[in-house]
């Protein structure tokens, strides 16, 4: 009797858990403030240029790897072929490429973080800090 009590409680214990957990409310962004506070304003705004600035950027990120990609297959079949180790031709191979597509992507990359610490600045100055 004291087994079977026991069980019964436990299974009653941990479908409650599972439900209770089933409930809870999926994680959600958090809604823009009305603060009329000038200094949470501010935070939400260079939280939004951060936002803008990170989409940028992983756009951008993954253009270069998109165009990098063949040339990293590429050069890894070719050494390979000539008896390297696979994962040795692969991080040269990625070296050479990222090296390759640098003076094309690190513009971009930087002219976005210009922009962001531009707009931040604006940001900042209009609220008087």
């Amino acid at each position: 009797m004291n087994k079977i009590a026991t069980l019964l409680i436990t299974a009653v214990f941990s479908v409650l858990s599972v439900t209770a957990y089933a409930q809870q409310p999926a994680a959600k962004q958090a809604p823009a403030s009305t603060s009329s506070d000038p200094i949470v304003q501010m935070r939400e705004a260079e939280a939004a240029v951060r936002r803008t600035h990170n989409a940028k950027v992983s756009a951008l990120r993954k253009e270069r790897a998109a165009k990098m990609q063949p040339m990293i297959d590429e050069a890894v079949k070719r050494d390979v072929a000539k008896g390297m180790d696979p994962l040795v031709a692969q991080r040269e191979a990625r070296s050479k490429a990222r090296a390759a597509t640098r003076a094309e992507f690190d513009p971009k990359i930087n002219a976005a973080t210009a922009e962001r610490d531009a707009a931040i600045a604006e940001i900042r100055k209009n609220a008087g800090r």
